[in-house]
């Protein structure tokens, strides 16, 4: 069965955590909305404007302002705050009744992603869809949009009209410099001869790594993460909502 499944009695929910994640997967989204499939989306950080922004692009993909769930945690502490925002997001799956759930991959290219990743994979009984945004917070230029391990992946071809509508999505974000970090990505690529259209697909995995205090990635890069700041600060929240979570009664998951 294909990751990227059009069947319209599915409801799929995308688990974004920044509003502009989604210009990773928008193409599918629209093809979602189209096809009539109930689509929701859902963004771990907000604020006033970053959530004008979002209901902007979510609209031009077809989503309905109802379905659409803000959470307003803290810009780059949402992994401070996972033990206040499982119970929320809980909640948001048993209103949802999702059938899919895509969110950012565990993939250490920002501990605000991470979070979330965490946060779906406690309140959603099923299997979560990761899709690649980033990593590692290793090196100042980042891999966009590609798993550092490909295998278990699938890829979806998206078609001329559907590359201009992923750079329209992207042109979104007045407040962010999200648009002119994608295109010099892809200059920079060009030139040391590996070019890479981040406009010409998408890509999901199922998740399969759960274990979050050890870096998802092939054993070099990931001796490398353990070693730098940013995944020492990531440890203690992730242990600090593992506590959280053996203190509470056991927890519902949604499926």
């Amino acid at each position: 069965m294909s990751l990227f499944d059009p069947h319209p009695s599915l409801r799929w929910l995308f688990c974004m955590t920044h509003p502009d994640d989604e210009i990773s997967i928008c193409a599918w989204i629209h093809r979602l909305a189209r096809a009539g499939n109930e689509v929701h989306i859902s963004w771990t950080h907000s604020n006033r404007v970053r959530e004008s922004e979002a209901r902007a692009a979510a609209l031009l993909m077809g989503v309905p302002d109802r379905n659409l769930h803000f959470f307003g945690a803290t810009d780059g502490s949402v992994c401070d705050e996972i033990p206040q925002l499982l119970p929320r997001f809980q909640e948001m799956m048993r209103q949802v009744r999702p059938d899919r759930v895509c969110c950012g991959a565990f993939e250490q290219g920002h501990v605000d992603h991470d979070a979330t990743n965490f946060l779906v994979n406690h309140t959603f009984d099923g299997p979560v869809y990761e899709i690649p945004f980033y990593h590692t917070y290793l090196t100042r230029f980042q891999t966009l949009n590609r798993f550092s391990d490909g295998r278990g992946q699938e890829i979806l071809e998206l078609d001329r009209d559907e590359q201009i509508f992923k750079t329209t999505i992207a042109r979104q974000y007045p407040s962010q410099n999200i648009w002119s970090v994608l295109l010099w990505y892809e200059i920079s690529q060009n030139a040391r001869l590996r070019p890479m259209l981040l406009s010409k697909t998408e890509r999901m995995r199922i998740q399969t790594h759960h274990d979050y205090l050890h870096p998802n990635h092939p054993p070099k890069l990931a001796r490398r993460v353990v070693r730098c700041r940013a995944w020492r600060r990531w440890r203690v929240a992730a242990r600090r909502a593992l506590a959280s979570l053996d203190a509470e009664p056991a927890r519902v998951l949604v499926s």
